[in-house]
């Protein structure tokens, strides 16, 4: 409701096809940003970057690396069908609980992005990262070791 009409308010349409390209790659390098900022302004902790109810990824902060990065562990649920289906076996409503889970006892810092910039974000980070087998007892995803550089 409009606070002084008291008439009720409908958004207007906005969405249109993206055909600036620096709008979407401004938006990976703020996402980016904001997960090296939650490491620099907590030193400890981790992240949990979502897109909606389905995706996530979920970093576990372990210490600095090189100029301005940092590394830690890692565990995403994308597409994949075996993380959905963990997602679904675990009766998570949303795939951020496994986020949460991952990071129990940790400080932790949420955020909610879009799925260009999402997959964006979790491809970058899938290229630095090395899998050694493991899994994540906390959340039943694969457990990844990244090192992500400013």
């Amino acid at each position: 409701m409009h606070p002084v009409t008291g008439q009720i308010m409908v958004p207007r349409t906005t969405s249109a096809p993206v055909t600036d390209t620096s709008i979407v790659s401004e938006g990976i390098a703020n996402l980016h940003a904001a997960v090296l900022g939650a490491f620099h302004n907590q030193r400890k902790g981790g992240v949990v970057v979502s897109c909606g109810d389905d995706y996530m990824l979920a970093i576990e902060f372990d210490g600095p690396h090189g100029n301005g990065g940092v590394y830690g562990e890692m565990v995403f649920a994308d597409k994949c069908t075996s993380a959905q289906a963990v997602v679904r076996k675990r009766n998570c409503q949303r795939a951020t609980e496994l986020g949460r889970n991952f990071l129990a006892g940790e400080t932790v810092q949420y955020i909610d992005t879009n799925e260009i910039d999402f997959f964006s974000l979790l491809s970058k980070y899938k290229m630095q990262a090395t899998w050694d087998g493991l899994i994540d007892l906390k959340s039943g995803l694969r457990l990844y070791t990244v090192a992500i550089a400013r």
